[in-house]
C-alpha cells in the first residue's frame, strides 16, 4: 500500500511540473512568478541555399575547386528555400543573406544594405515552402585577391521568434592568365553584316626599262651559235 501511495505522488509530481514546464515543438512554457505561466509559438522554420553553376545555370549546392568556376565580371544568382516544418503558422520569419566582398551589385527581395539583403516573409503555413533568388556579379579581376583561384562561401540565415536556422553555400573564382587577351567579335556593319578586310592586289613582275638589257642579250647567244656551226663545218 505505501508503494501504491509513493508511485501515485510521484506520477502527480512529474504531472504538475509537466503542466508547468509545458515544452513542445511548437510551443515553449515558461512559469511566472507567484503563479500561472507565458507561452510563445516557435514554429521550426529551415532555409536552404543554392548556387547558380556559371556554365548550365542549373542550381546547385555547391562549387567546389574541382567544379566550374566563376570570372570575374560575370554573373552570379542564388536560391533561396525557406520552410515551415512545424505543425503552427509562422506570421512573420525574416531573411538575411549575407555576401563576401568578391560580389557586387546585389538585388533581391526586400532592402540590400551594404553587402546584406533582409526580407520577411508572413504566414508561412505548416509545410508550406517559399523560394526566392537572389542575384549579383563578381567583382572585377583588379579587385580580387592575387591567387588564380578563390573560393568563398555565402552564408543565409532565417529567424522565427528566438529560432534561428542557416544556410551556407560555396562557389569558386577563376582568374584570368596574366597576359591572356579575350578574343574579340569580328567587326560587324549597321545591318549586321561582317566586315572582310580589303583584298591585296596581285602585283606582276616588272616589264619596263629594266628588262631591255636581258632582250638584247638574245641576238648575241644566236650570233655565237652561229660562229661555232661554222667553225664546225669548217
Amino acid at each position: 500500500m505505501k508503494k501504491f501511495l509513493f508511485s501515485f505522488a510521484l506520477i502527480s509530481v512529474f504531472g504538475l511540473l509537466s503542466s508547468v514546464y509545458s515544452v513542445s515543438a511548437d510551443v515553449v512554457c515558461t512559469p511566472i512568478y507567484g503563479g500561472g505561466q507565458t507561452c510563445q509559438q516557435v514554429g521550426p522554420v529551415t532555409i536552404s541555399k543554392m548556387v547558380s553553376n556559371p556554365k548550365t545555370g542549373a542550381f546547385v549546392n555547391s562549387l567546389g575547386q574541382n567544379d566550374d568556376k566563376f570570372a570575374p565580371d560575370q554573373s552570379i544568382a542564388f536560391q533561396l528555400t525557406i520552410a515551415n516544418t512545424g505543425s503552427t503558422t509562422l506570421s512573420k520569419v525574416t531573411v538575411n543573406d549575407t555576401f563576401p566582398k568578391e560580389i557586387t551589385g546585389i538585388s533581391g527581395p526586400g532592402s540590400v544594405s551594404g553587402n546584406t539583403v533582409t526580407f520577411d516573409e508572413t504566414n508561412l503555413n505548416p509545410g508550406e515552402s517559399r523560394t526566392r533568388t537572389v542575384s549579383g556579379k563578381i567583382v572585377s579581376a583588379n579587385r580580387l585577391s592575387d591567387q588564380s583561384i578563390i573560393c568563398v562561401i555565402n552564408q543565409a540565415s532565417v529567424t522565427s521568434d528566438s529560432q534561428t536556422n542557416q544556410s551556407n553555400v560555396q562557389f569558386c573564382i577563376q582568374k584570368p592568365a596574366a597576359g591572356a587577351v579575350a578574343p574579340t567579335a569580328a567587326p560587324t556593319t549597321k545591318g549586321g553584316l561582317k566586315v572582310f578586310p580589303a583584298p591585296q592586289p596581285t602585283i606582276n613582275p616588272p616589264t619596263g626599262p629594266e628588262t631591255l638589257p636581258l632582250i638584247l642579250l638574245i641576238p648575241t647567244g644566236i650570233l655565237g651559235t652561229l660562229i661555232r656551226r661554222l667553225k664546225i663545218s669548217a
